[in-house]
């Protein structure tokens, strides 16, 4: 049977908000008939063992399957009211049973998104049965794309910028009038070498360090906790939140530890620390929490379970230089992080950055990656892990 890898990349609205997520089924570089079945199982299985709900939350799920499954017995399933866009390539339009499937997805409440829009006849023809057409942004001149946005508007059709993956891009686009950006942009913000941080993000950082500073023991956290009533109240409110499954009503940070524990608490800390900076869009907290368990899931796999803080910290930490809007390095060399993990974040060199590297090739979602391997792991492994990860940060986030 086939390898095939489910990707999965946010997209977002002109205000940096989730608009959608795009899950990608890749059958690798020669689709065949093997690989169009190791789809359905794996659908199948990532339906009973994560749930596709709990891998897009409450935003709408954006769907680049292969052709041959684009049919309402073969979709992933979903609460009933969720909303659907089905992906088509722009070659479909011979292809009679694909189009009589659409027609009747779409008249069951299913969006239809344009991928690839070229301005061929083909293209044109399907962009006026579709809701949402995507642009390759790197193939075009910023006249050409400007005409193509006016014109796909004049015919109620919403316009995807694709590859957006520095922030530059995003508000370049914008200003062409693209509604929608799908990449991790948000990961590659604007970034002025020598800018010093402003005193309340200096001091968040100073805060991150202590908490996760491994000398730092459950009465300096205590005081650092104590010490910023916002943040005392936020660890309560989100601590006693059904979701967190604590037993009790928890009153007070010595509560918490007991029944969570010291490494659940600075993960809550960190977590409501990072959602506190302002300026960056959530996506960036989500991505970060979900770089920080796939880390975390890969150390176990690989049998490195000693060691998995560690790799969820790297995880974790991958995208400070977006939250503070600096150079990586100036940030985690301000941190008492150990020489591995700032190698890691810095240079993604040793295990945790070849985690790294792993888990950016997964983001891109690249339909080259077929060989893809993290030590004794194969890309079923690895893809697993990812959606797994992707669903758990979606939960701490509800949460």
């Amino acid at each position: 049977m086939s390898e095939v890898f489910i990707g999965r990349q946010p997209i977002l609205d002109v205000d940096m908000k989730v608009f959608a997520y795009e899950l990608q089924f890749h059958q690798g570089l020669n689709p065949n008939q093997k690989t169009v079945e190791a789809t359905v199982e794996l659908i199948k299985r990532t339906q009973e063992e994560i749930g596709f709900q709990s891998i897009v939350g409450p935003h709408t799920a954006m769907l680049n399957l292969p052709k041959e499954l684009i049919s309402e017995a073969a979709l992933p399933q979903f609460d009933k009211d969720h909303e659907i866009v089905l992906e088509i390539p722009n070659n479909v339009m011979a292809d009679v049973t694909v189009l009589r499937n659409l027609k009747a997805l779409k008249a069951s409440g299913s969006s239809i998104a344009l991928n690839d829009f070229i301005e061929d006849d083909s293209s044109i023809r399907l962009a006026s049965i579709s809701d949402y057409v995507k642009i390759d942004v790197d193939n075009y001149t910023e006249m050409k794309l400007k005409k193509m946005v006016e014109a796909l508007h004049e015919k109620g059709v919403k316009v995807i910028a694709l590859k957006v993956e520095t922030e530059e891009s995003f508000h370049y686009l914008k200003k062409l009038g693209f509604d929608y950006f799908q990449g991790y942009f948000f990961t590659n913000p604007v970034i002025i070498n020598g800018q010093k941080l402003a005193g309340n993000k200096l001091t968040l950082l100073q805060l991150l360090a202590k908490v996760n500073d491994a000398k730092t023991d459950f009465h300096e956290l205590s005081m650092i906790i104590s010490q910023d009533v916002a943040l005392s109240h936020k660890l309560l409110i989100a601590i006693n939140n059904p979701a967190a499954m604590i037993p009790v009503r928890v009153e007070s940070v010595a509560d918490a530890l007991k029944y969570m524990g010291l490494k659940r608490l600075k993960f809550w800390v960190n977590m409501l620390m990072l959602s506190s900076i302002e300026d960056v869009p959530q996506e960036l907290l989500t991505t970060s929490l979900m770089r920080a368990k796939f880390c975390e899931l890969l150390a176990e796999s690989a049998g490195h379970v000693h060691d998995k803080d560690s790799y969820f910290i790297v995880g974790l930490f991958s995208n400070l230089g977006a939250f503070f809007k600096m150079p990586i390095e100036d940030i985690v060399n301000e941190m008492p992080l150990s020489e591995d993990i700032k190698l890691a974040l810095i240079e993604k060199k040793g295990s945790m950055g070849n985690v790294l590297k792993v888990l950016v090739t997964m983001e891109q979602a690249n339909v080259t990656m077929k060989a893809l391997q993290f030590e004794k792991l194969g890309l079923n492994d690895i893809g697993n892990s990812f959606m797994a990860a992707n669903a758990w940060a979606q939960q701490a986030i509800s949460g």
